[in-house]
């Protein structure tokens, strides 16, 4: 079994941008950016797999799952900092998030990035590290 454990952290993702009425740009699926207004795009990045006994029964599934807060250009940093520390505060180190079939956790603190700018857009990356480990 290959855990979904992206579908986790966007279902709580989703669920608390849905009721801040915050826009995301989720993986592989179509999304216009507002103009003028902050949105959020996640990226998933799984890592290699492990297998961590002898008996080849326990698999850790660990990844990094990004999250970009982009704001307009020229807003300044701070409206972009209060809502990357908004998100990171979603994700504290050991929250479990209940998958399909199994569990997994945040296996650090969220790291919030400096900004990135381009002519359009000030993106501030949240980052955070997730381990699930599946015993068959």
């Amino acid at each position: 079994m290959i855990p979904d454990i992206s579908a986790a952290l966007a279902a709580r993702l989703g669920r608390w941008a849905d009721s801040e009425g915050i826009p995301v740009a989720w993986d592989n699926v179509v999304f216009d950016p507002p103009s003028g207004a902050p949105y959020l795009a996640v990226h998933d990045m799984p890592a290699t797999p492990r297998t961590l006994d002898l008996s080849l029964k326990c698999r850790m599934f660990p990844g990094v799952y990004q999250i970009n807060v982009v704001v307009p250009a020229g807003s300044g940093r701070s409206s972009a900092g209060a809502l990357a520390r908004q998100v990171a505060a979603l994700f504290p180190e050991g929250q479990e998030l209940a998958g399909d079939g199994f569990t997994c956790w945040i296996s650090g603190p969220p790291a919030i990035f400096a900004g990135i700018t381009t002519d359009t857009t000030y993106t501030v990356p949240v980052s955070l590290n997730y381990r699930a480990d599946i015993v068959s």
